[in-house]
């Protein structure tokens, strides 16, 4: 019997974007220190897609599985949406692979290899960083650079923004004459009456 999932879980896995049978992997037996990142480029050792390469499009780390684009493709039955001018009810998607079923790619010799880290101190700073070795060699596996341009969006101005002007206009001049807090009347109708500290 499969166990049923918590409600973080689900919050966490979208049903639209998964299969609707996710197998549950325990907090224990979830893995610690991932070796694969999002961008790697893997070569996938077993399953259907056996002997292709893809690059990682996503790491799910409570189900130990990734996404790798365009590989293990299923396909996903939707309602027709309403926004959607093809009304189609049938979509493609990838579906996870269990890590242990890829394995990352050498970047010199283009083969499958098994990694580790290594904790190397850099000389002018002397602090100590975990980067991915080539198990039995020297050979260093770096991490993939994010895609900054992904991420910068070009501001454009909406009828809604307040404009600068409006926004640099001093508004709000202190006196010092006037108290920051409220009156004392004021506290006294605001406070309760009934209280012992009153």
């Amino acid at each position: 019997m499969q166990p049923s999932l918590s409600s973080a879980m689900r919050r966490m896995i979208n049903t639209k974007l998964q299969p609707t049978r996710v197998k549950y992997v325990a907090p224990k037996d979830q893995i610690q220190m991932w070796r694969i990142v999002r961008g790697d480029e893997v070569f996938i050792t077993s399953g259907k897609e056996k002997g292709k390469t893809g690059t990682v499009k996503k790491v799910l780390r409570s189900l130990n599985s990734l996404l790798i684009t365009d590989r293990n493709m299923v396909t996903k039955h939707i309602r027709p949406q309403p926004e959607d001018p093809t009304n189609t009810t049938k979509i493609q998607i990838e579906a996870p692979i269990h890590v242990s079923n890829v394995s990352l790619i050498d970047p010199q010799t283009r083969q499958p290899v098994r990694t580790h880290y290594r904790a190397i101190v850099d000389d002018k700073t002397g602090k100590s960083e975990r980067k991915r070795f080539v198990v039995g060699t020297e050979v260093e596996v770096p991490k993939p650079k994010a895609d900054i341009k992904k991420y910068k969006l070009e501001r454009v101005d909406s009828p809604k923004d307040t404009p600068a002007s409006l926004a640099r206009e001093v508004t709000f001049i202190p006196d010092i004459n006037v108290p920051p807090f409220p009156s004392s009347s004021i506290l006294a109708e605001l406070s309760n009456p009934y209280s012992k500290y009153h």
